[in-house]
């Protein structure tokens, strides 16, 4: 319904597909941070973990492609919003750990607030997830949430940089 009072009913196809797009490239980006993680500190082994962050990336892909999620709705379900987001939620707080135990072990000066703007992104995120349908301002969270990843790349290019 929101989607009708705001003049935007006619995107509401092409809003969708971008969701989940973005739902699935913002998983490849938590993926390819733990292979950071695994470079920057040269983790060697590691199966489980590695096991996890792929296990949590596949269900959340999977769980993101099935039909109940509506993308093309302009009423998806908010179950489905909910439920695809917590494999990526713990693939997030998984992230965040490794960074911040790594960057604190290794006195990584570059690296040491990485962690943090996963945490922010999040953060940001969840409440989109929750209340956005019902409070469409909520979605505007989104653009400090772009900002955190774009500080998680930064610090990643910097470190590049100077090495």
């Amino acid at each position: 319904m929101v989607l009708c009072t705001t003049g935007l009913a006619n995107y509401t196809a092409a809003l969708g597909i971008g969701k989940l797009a973005t739902s699935v490239t913002m998983t490849a980006f938590y993926v390819l941070l733990y292979y950071v993680w695994r470079s920057r500190y040269a983790v060697e082994g590691k199966k489980e973990i590695t096991a996890a962050v792929w296990v949590l990336a596949i269900a959340r892909v999977a769980l993101c492609l099935m039909p109940q999620n509506a993308w093309t709705s302009a009423n998806p379900p908010l179950s489905w919003g909910v439920l695809r987001n917590v494999p990526f939620t713990l693939l997030g707080a998984l992230i965040v750990v490794l960074f911040y135990r790594s960057a604190r072990e290794k006195q990584d000066a570059a690296f040491r607030w990485l962690w943090l703007t996963v945490v922010l992104s999040f953060a940001c995120y969840i409440p989109v997830v929750l209340f956005a349908d019902t409070v469409p301002a909520v979605g505007m969270l989104m653009i400090p949430k772009t900002c955190a990843y774009v500080w998680t790349v930064l610090i990643g290019f910097n470190a590049m940089k100077k090495e």
